[in-house]
């Protein structure tokens, strides 16, 4: 499988208008991933049901909140996957969910720092890159490209101010993005 990656550095100003026509064209839900004790998993029919968009609790964007997202309708698989001590998580992840793309959350952390983030797929399902071209066309057209990542005009002002723009916080500088 060959995947699609679009990087990019964006807040709450910048995402919450690109989610409104996205999800104005398509009827998608959003199932957080990540591996779970129960197979209950976090989900939301709107991506503004999540508290935290445009903001990240963690420096490091491999920490940092994500999703599937998914049409509307189609049952999501969920992983059982052993544990050591015995008993199972439960992964939820494109693996088995090849209609999804993955969206990565990114935003301020905190004063002088913007945690990038990403949407992709590993899947060369129709309907997964027609939700992954959907997203991404919204992104290109308002976003600054800057380096590889697209940049919203609100992390844009904050980088021409100073702000770190960066994948992981405690990286050296010299891995932060510049103009």
């Amino acid at each position: 499988m060959k995947g699609k990656q679009l990087y990019y550095f964006a807040d709450a100003v910048d995402m919450y208008p690109i989610f409104q026509k996205f999800e104005n064209l398509e009827s998608v839900q959003y199932f957080q991933t990540g591996m779970f004790d129960s197979s209950l998993t976090p989900s939301f029919i709107s991506i503004f049901e999540y508290g935290n968009l445009g903001k990240v609790l963690n420096g490091d964007w491999n920490h940092t909140d994500s999703f599937l997202i998914i049409k509307k309708g189609i049952h999501i698989n969920v992983r059982e996957v052993p544990q050591k001590k015995g008993g199972y998580k439960f992964a939820i992840d494109q693996i088995n969910n090849p209609k999804s793309i993955v969206f990565k959350v990114a935003g301020v952390l905190k004063d002088g720092i913007l945690v990038g983030g990403y949407m992709g797929t590993i899947s060369n399902n129709e309907d997964s890159l027609r939700l992954f071209k959907s997203l991404t066309l919204l992104i290109k057209k308002e976003f600054k490209k800057i380096g590889s990542s697209y940049v919203g005009k609100s992390a844009q002002q904050k980088l021409t101010s100073g702000w770190r723009l960066v994948t992981n916080e405690k990286s050296p500088r010299e891995y932060d993005l510049s103009l």
